[in-house]
């Protein structure tokens, strides 16, 4: 009999396996137009946040919007096992390390399907539209498949 991380570890395939035909399968009807689904799934997660959690994003600084969600992303849901923020004038890159959904962007890339569903990024640039009254421009995420790091790239937009 399976142990409850076995379980857990199961249980989180499955979902990774199911949200992967999804994200395909609305690639493959609407293209680039399956972005659409970014903003309305990042608004429910963050008001989910806002109730459960407690979330107060502070600050009218993006440095401070983010780095809450990344400790809620790490000490709360457990999504990763750390990251990392680098903000340049209007660009920001967010490393996700060790994300439980991992096996899930890997499959996607395999079947060339753009990583448009990416969690982190969709609370990302939920929050910073949010709180800043800005878009942020989702520019890309690139995989570093030796260590297990998602690297997500945004622009400001005015």
């Amino acid at each position: 009999m399976a142990t409850e991380e076995q379980k857990q570890q199961a249980r989180l395939q499955l979902l990774g396996t199911v949200l992967a035909g999804f994200i395909t399968g609305l690639y493959k009807l609407f293209g680039d137009g399956a972005m659409a689904t970014v903003d309305t799934i990042g608004q429910d997660v963050l008001k989910d946040m806002e109730h459960k959690l407690g979330l107060e994003i502070h600050g009218e600084d993006p440095q401070d919007i983010l780095t809450e969600l990344e400790r809620l992303m790490i000490d709360e849901f457990g999504l990763l096992q750390d990251a990392k923020l680098v903000i340049e004038g209007g660009k920001i890159a967010l490393s996700c390390e060790k994300c439980m959904l991992w096996n899930l962007s890997r499959t996607l890339q395999e079947a060339e399907v753009p990583l448009y569903s990416c969690v982190p990024m969709m609370m990302a640039s939920t929050a910073l539209r949010k709180r800043l009254r800005k878009k942020a421009k989702f520019m890309g995420i690139t995989q570093d498949q030796e260590n297990h790091i998602c690297n997500i790239e945004f622009r400001l937009l005015d």
